[in-house]
């Protein structure tokens, strides 16, 4: 009984079994308790009650004080849980606190609403909740890294190259990542979690991920440097590894000025293809990224920026090519082709429309407010092989 009443005054019942009382000790707790008759067997007494009893008996005294002077002091359990309860709920918040004050959070506003989300899922585990979310926090600090390597990463971060390959940190910075890219989720596949990798300028390894090129000649020497200029004087598209990008910067760096004045950049490899058949060598320097831009494609471009090239983006006008845009754009490319009139007269040239699904959302073109509104309005897509004569002759003049 007594431990009973420590555990939770206010609800515990008690099974009590008659046949260990005498006669006399059953008949006198039946009388007490009002039983109509005196029971046998096991009967349940309801604590709340008896200590209601033991009040307004002669005694005046109720069932702790009963249980104290029969079996010394209680200890009052539910306030011992409430207050365990209280220092967790204060350790919790704090353990926010520190991570919502993290650089990372400075760097990426974003992350608070991540932070809130995964606090609110717990999705965290709880016995390392502490360390992972440092080393989660640690990692996106430093994203994005155009160009780098998930073993470097991880050396330079957290100290151990295999450090991401695997576990709560890894599965932590990518719930991140798929939160920043309006996913549902972190991906289970090898393919997602390499995409949202790449993403944040990370490659698993530095040899699948690959940027395809047509006419692209690099100063210098190496052997990226050979295989281009080797395939841009046969006027065959060449693939290059991130590897080879990396190599042929940390070797040679391209210099300021020293590059084709335009270069292009396509979404799909069959604008690349078709370039190479119908304009071979005549074919102005052209990027392809191939639906999402690689690692090594996007390092490709940002070196080729910083060397002063003059970036030009074409894409598919659906919603994902709208997202692949953005970040092109943004970071500096100018629009080719790619307006709301350029829709337009690619609606024109379409004999079978593709129809576009409502977007979720809020869809941005910031290079032309327009195309949004007027993509919105018609709900057709247009591929960029719909528009490929004009695409080539562009390519053709290198304007």
């Amino acid at each position: 009984m007594r431990e009973a009443w420590e555990k939770d005054l206010s609800r515990q019942r008690l099974r009590i079994d008659l046949s260990t009382l005498s006669d006399s000790e059953a008949a006198a707790m039946a009388d007490f308790l009002g039983w109509p008759t005196h029971k046998t067997g096991t009967v349940t007494i309801n604590l709340p009650r008896l200590d209601a009893l033991l009040h307004s008996s002669g005694l005046s005294a109720g069932l702790a004080a009963c249980l104290t002077a029969a079996c010394g002091p209680l200890h009052d359990e539910a306030a011992r849980r409430r207050a365990s309860k209280a220092a967790r709920d204060a350790a919790s918040d704090q353990l926010w606190a520190e991570a919502a004050a993290h650089p990372a959070v400075a760097r990426h506003p974003w992350l608070q609403a991540w932070l809130a989300d995964e606090r609110r899922t717990g999705r965290m585990p709880a016995p390392a909740r502490r360390q992972v979310l440092a080393d989660a926090l640690a990692v996106l600090a430093a994203l994005p890294d155009p160009g780098t390597g998930l073993a470097r990463l991880a050396t330079r971060v957290l100290g151990h190259a295999h450090a991401l390959d695997d576990g709560p940190v890894q599965a932590a910075v990518l719930r991140a990542l798929a939160w920043h890219d309006d996913q549902p989720g972190a991906p289970e596949d090898s393919a997602g979690r390499r995409m949202l990798w790449a993403s944040a300028g990370v490659a698993l390894d530095t040899v699948s991920s690959t940027v395809l090129v047509l006419g692209l000649i690099m100063p210098g020497n190496g052997p990226a440097v050979a295989t281009l200029a080797a395939n841009a004087a046969a006027g065959l598209p060449a693939r290059l590894t991130l590897g080879q990008v990396r190599h042929y910067l940390d070797a040679e760096r391209i210099p300021a000025a020293s590059t084709t004045a335009t270069v292009f950049v396509c979404e799909n490899p069959t604008i690349a293809e078709a370039a190479a058949d119908a304009l071979s060598t005549r074919c102005a320097p052209l990027v392809c990224v191939e639906g999402r831009p690689s690692v090594a494609a996007n390092l490709l471009l940002q070196e080729l920026r910083n060397a002063g090239s003059q970036l030009r983006y074409h894409g598919d006008f659906d919603w994902p090519g709208l997202a692949i845009a953005r970040p092109i754009i943004g970071s500096g490319a100018l629009p080719w082709r790619f307006g709301a009139t350029d829709y337009q007269d690619g609606l024109a040239l379409n004999d079978r429309p593709k129809p576009l699904p409502a977007p979720a959302g809020e869809v941005q073109t910031p290079w032309d407010h327009a195309l949004a509104r007027t993509m919105r309005d018609h709900l057709m897509a247009v591929e960029e092989e719909t528009v490929l004569d004009r695409l080539l002759a562009d390519l053709a003049a290198g304007r």
